[in-house]
């Protein structure tokens, strides 16, 4: 039986031509609409945005700002430890709690991948930042923002998907108002991929009850997995497209917005966003040889033995 990294290689071989392909059609029908004059008044009637809300704040707050980084440094770890979960490769050690170490814990010490370990640290820090951010996100009227309150939305959130499309871009200054496509993806990802990734990552969790456990139905194994790896790829997916349209949408004055609180078109973003990525880099070359040595501070690790390659 192939390895689960030969099979996703033999998957990407495929899947990668195959979304080329289904993107140059889309970008081809995309711009077909926008040059067909039946539909001239749906993106009159319907540009792309709604005009912000009475009292919604004009601006990106720092808090904000350090919000989007601290979500960009730990989602990095999630991903790639939700991967490696998902891959079923063989870890390198393994983790059990420490019954010494924290004795008021209930229940028997489970025996956890290092990878899965790792998982639910990064998940846990990346889960109380989420709480901060909910928390400012109310307090400062920031919901606002992204925030659907009009059933309008759908329309120019569908009119905003094709103008970006057919890559003639829409209009938008993300420091006064998202447009409409933009509000229902931060909302989706926020309000429902956010609790989802909660929700059912503790139910794969060695935390859930025993007694709560179920082979099928909606707390099952199988539906609990299958929507966990359905909102890994969704963030694997709007990370993608946010980053691409990031940068090609107004580079700078996006980065001075997400990353310097500005609504200028200088370089302090640009550095900041540079800076930010050196940061993260820097996180992943320190930590990669060192998980195993913070796992044993919270617990006991076996480490498995090197598997021999192959002769020949």
């Amino acid at each position: 039986m192939p390895q689960p990294t030969v099979r996703l290689r033999r998957s990407l071989l495929w899947l990668v031509p195959s979304a080329v392909v289904l993107l140059v059609v889309a970008v081809l029908l995309a711009r077909a609409v926008r040059a067909d004059a039946a539909f001239a008044g749906f993106f009159s009637a319907y540009p792309g945005e709604l005009p912000p809300p009475e009292g919604m704040p004009v601006g990106i707050p720092p808090w904000l700002n350090w919000a989007h980084f601290l979500n960009s440094f730990f989602l990095l770890f999630i991903v790639t430890s939700g991967l490696r979960i998902r891959s079923k490769e063989r870890p390198p050690a393994f983790w059990t709690r420490d019954p010494a170490r924290f004795p008021r814990l209930s229940g028997s010490p489970k025996r956890l991948s290092i990878h899965t370990w790792w998982h639910l640290v990064v998940d846990t820090l990346f889960v109380l930042n989420g709480l901060a951010y909910l928390v400012l996100l109310f307090a400062t009227g920031q919901w606002l923002r992204i925030a659907p309150l009009s059933w309008e939305v759908v329309p120019n959130a569908l009119s905003a998907g094709i103008q970006y499309l057919s890559l003639d871009w829409p209009v938008h200054d993300g420091w006064v108002n998202y447009n409409s496509l933009q509000q229902l993806s931060y909302f989706a990802t926020v309000f429902v991929a956010g609790p989802l990734a909660l929700l059912t990552g503790l139910r794969l969790s060695p935390a859930w009850p025993a007694k709560w456990t179920r082979p099928n139905g909606v707390l099952g194994d199988r539906a609990a997995r299958l929507a966990h790896n359905g909102v890994l790829w969704y963030y694997i997916a709007f990370t993608v497209v946010h980053v691409f349209l990031v940068l090609t949408t107004g580079a700078r004055h996006n980065l001075n917005t997400m990353y310097a609180s500005n609504d200028g078109d200088g370089w302090l973003g640009v550095v900041m966003f540079l800076l930010s990525l050196a940061v993260i880099a820097g996180a992943w070359w320190f930590l990669r040889q060192r998980i195993t040595a913070l796992a044993k501070r919270t617990g006991n690790v076996r480490e498995m033995p090197a598997l021999r390659q192959p002769k020949g």
